[in-house]
């Protein structure tokens, strides 16, 4: 039944507007940030040097700097593909023939997760096929990220940024329930994380540690400044898990008359 449910999700999202433009706009974000930052590099500075580039992880510094923009993009899409059942009015006829909400819940949740990683997924690719060609417009060597330690430090950065769009999927599609508007969950989750969080973090510092999109981030980065990478990851299963319960408890209790 599940697997039912799932494959019914994929139906919606392997529409060529929604597949395209989603796949297609996370390559293009991520091959950007890789170009701005090859371009800005200089031999002593700027937002990395040619030698940090040339380093076994120096293929994966472009993705990593890109993943809290793919972050809020998974996290909007995901939000509006489930807030947009109840505006359009599909939920209510998917409903009558999967009457099991938890089942319907899940084979959605999964649908749209495994839709995302995959995006997630082309954008690194494309991403990284770019970083080689930059990388011999700017004559950086290249040679230490094809090696054993270079090719760990990629396929690890690719984990965390698969495990960080999962949590900003979840939190996003729990949004989504919860407001029931695909364009009100876009503007509050984007306003949360892009600029709400900010804020906070920089009235009261100490906070950033405990907010969802600090922390998610701090995964995808591997750790960053303030917040560690395995305290984000615990936090980030803790925030995970609560939005699985809400939005569940949301779905299967609220009646859907639209």
């Amino acid at each position: 039944m599940t697997w039912a449910a799932f494959t019914s999700e994929w139906t919606k999202l392997r529409r060529p507007t929604l597949l395209l433009s989603t796949f297609l706009g996370l390559a293009f974000a991520a091959s950007l940030f890789v170009i701005l930052m090859f371009s800005q590099a200089t031999a002593n500075g700027g937002l990395v040097t040619l030698h940090q580039l040339a380093r076994p992880n120096g293929l994966v510094i472009g993705v990593a700097r890109a993943s809290m923009l793919l972050g809020v993009v998974a996290f909007g899409i995901a939000a509006s593909q489930v807030a947009s059942e109840y505006s359009l009015g599909t939920l209510r006829q998917l409903l009558v023939r999967q009457p099991r909400r938890a089942v319907l819940l899940a084979g959605k949740m999964l649908g749209t997760i495994t839709f995302l990683v995959l995006a997630l997924c082309f954008a690194a690719v494309v991403a990284l096929v770019v970083a080689v060609a930059a990388a011999q417009s700017r004559h950086v060597p290249t040679g230490a990220w094809f090696t054993g330690t270079g090719l760990g430090d990629l396929f690890r950065e690719l984990g965390d940024l698969t495990l960080a769009t999962i949590g900003y999927s979840i939190l996003g599609m729990a949004l989504g329930q919860f407001v029931r508007s695909a364009v009100f969950a876009v503007i509050v989750g984007f306003a949360w994380l892009v600029a709400v969080e900010n804020i906070i973090t920089r009235i009261v510092p100490s906070t950033e540690q405990w907010l969802p999109g600090a922390s998610i981030t701090a995964v995808a980065s591997g750790g960053v400044e303030g917040v560690g990478y395995a305290h984000g990851l615990i936090l980030g299963v803790v925030y995970v898990t609560v939005a699985i319960a809400a939005a569940m408890i949301v779905f299967l209790r609220n009646d859907v008359t639209a």
